[in-house]
């Protein structure tokens, strides 16, 4: 019986960007490399977004915090992507646990993110890991 190997998740950094890159292509967002350092530079050192990667099995998460007058906050996944080479292996489920880690450490009792309903793979997934779909298109989980 072989080991659990448990992917490493840490903070998504300068070097890592190409393989963001790569990875966004394949979820059909191709993004320049200058347009991707920008957007990374704009995001990394805010408090109220947090940037995820599982560099071994390459893989990247955004959350950020939403903030709201009228409602409850909460966080967002504003893009999760695992290499399809590599899905299937828990490294979607790593890189979701560590946002929802995110969110909770920043106070957020509550995680939502959309998808595509072409993304068949993902309709499937999210509710594995407790999501609920209130509406098409979104899913959210009560975190706390």
């Amino acid at each position: 019986m072989g080991l659990l190997v448990v992917p490493e998740v840490r903070q998504m950094r300068r070097g890592d960007l190409r393989m963001v890159a790569g990875l966004s292509e394949q979820l059909g967002y191709p993004v320049g490399a200058d347009e991707l350092l920008e957007r990374f530079t704009s995001i990394i050192d805010r408090e109220d977004h947090g940037l995820f990667v599982c560099p071994g099995s390459p893989g990247w998460v955004h959350v950020f915090g939403v903030t709201l007058l009228e409602s409850e906050g909460y966080a967002e996944v504003g893009g999760l992507v695992v290499d399809q080479e590599f899905r299937r292996r828990g490294v979607g489920r790593i890189l979701m646990l560590a946002a929802e880690d995110w969110a909770l450490e920043h106070g957020h009792g509550r995680i939502r993110l959309y998808s595509g309903a072409h993304r068949k793979e993902a309709y499937a997934f999210y509710p594995a890991l407790g999501y609920q779909q209130p509406r098409p298109g979104m899913f959210q989980k009560r975190l706390k």
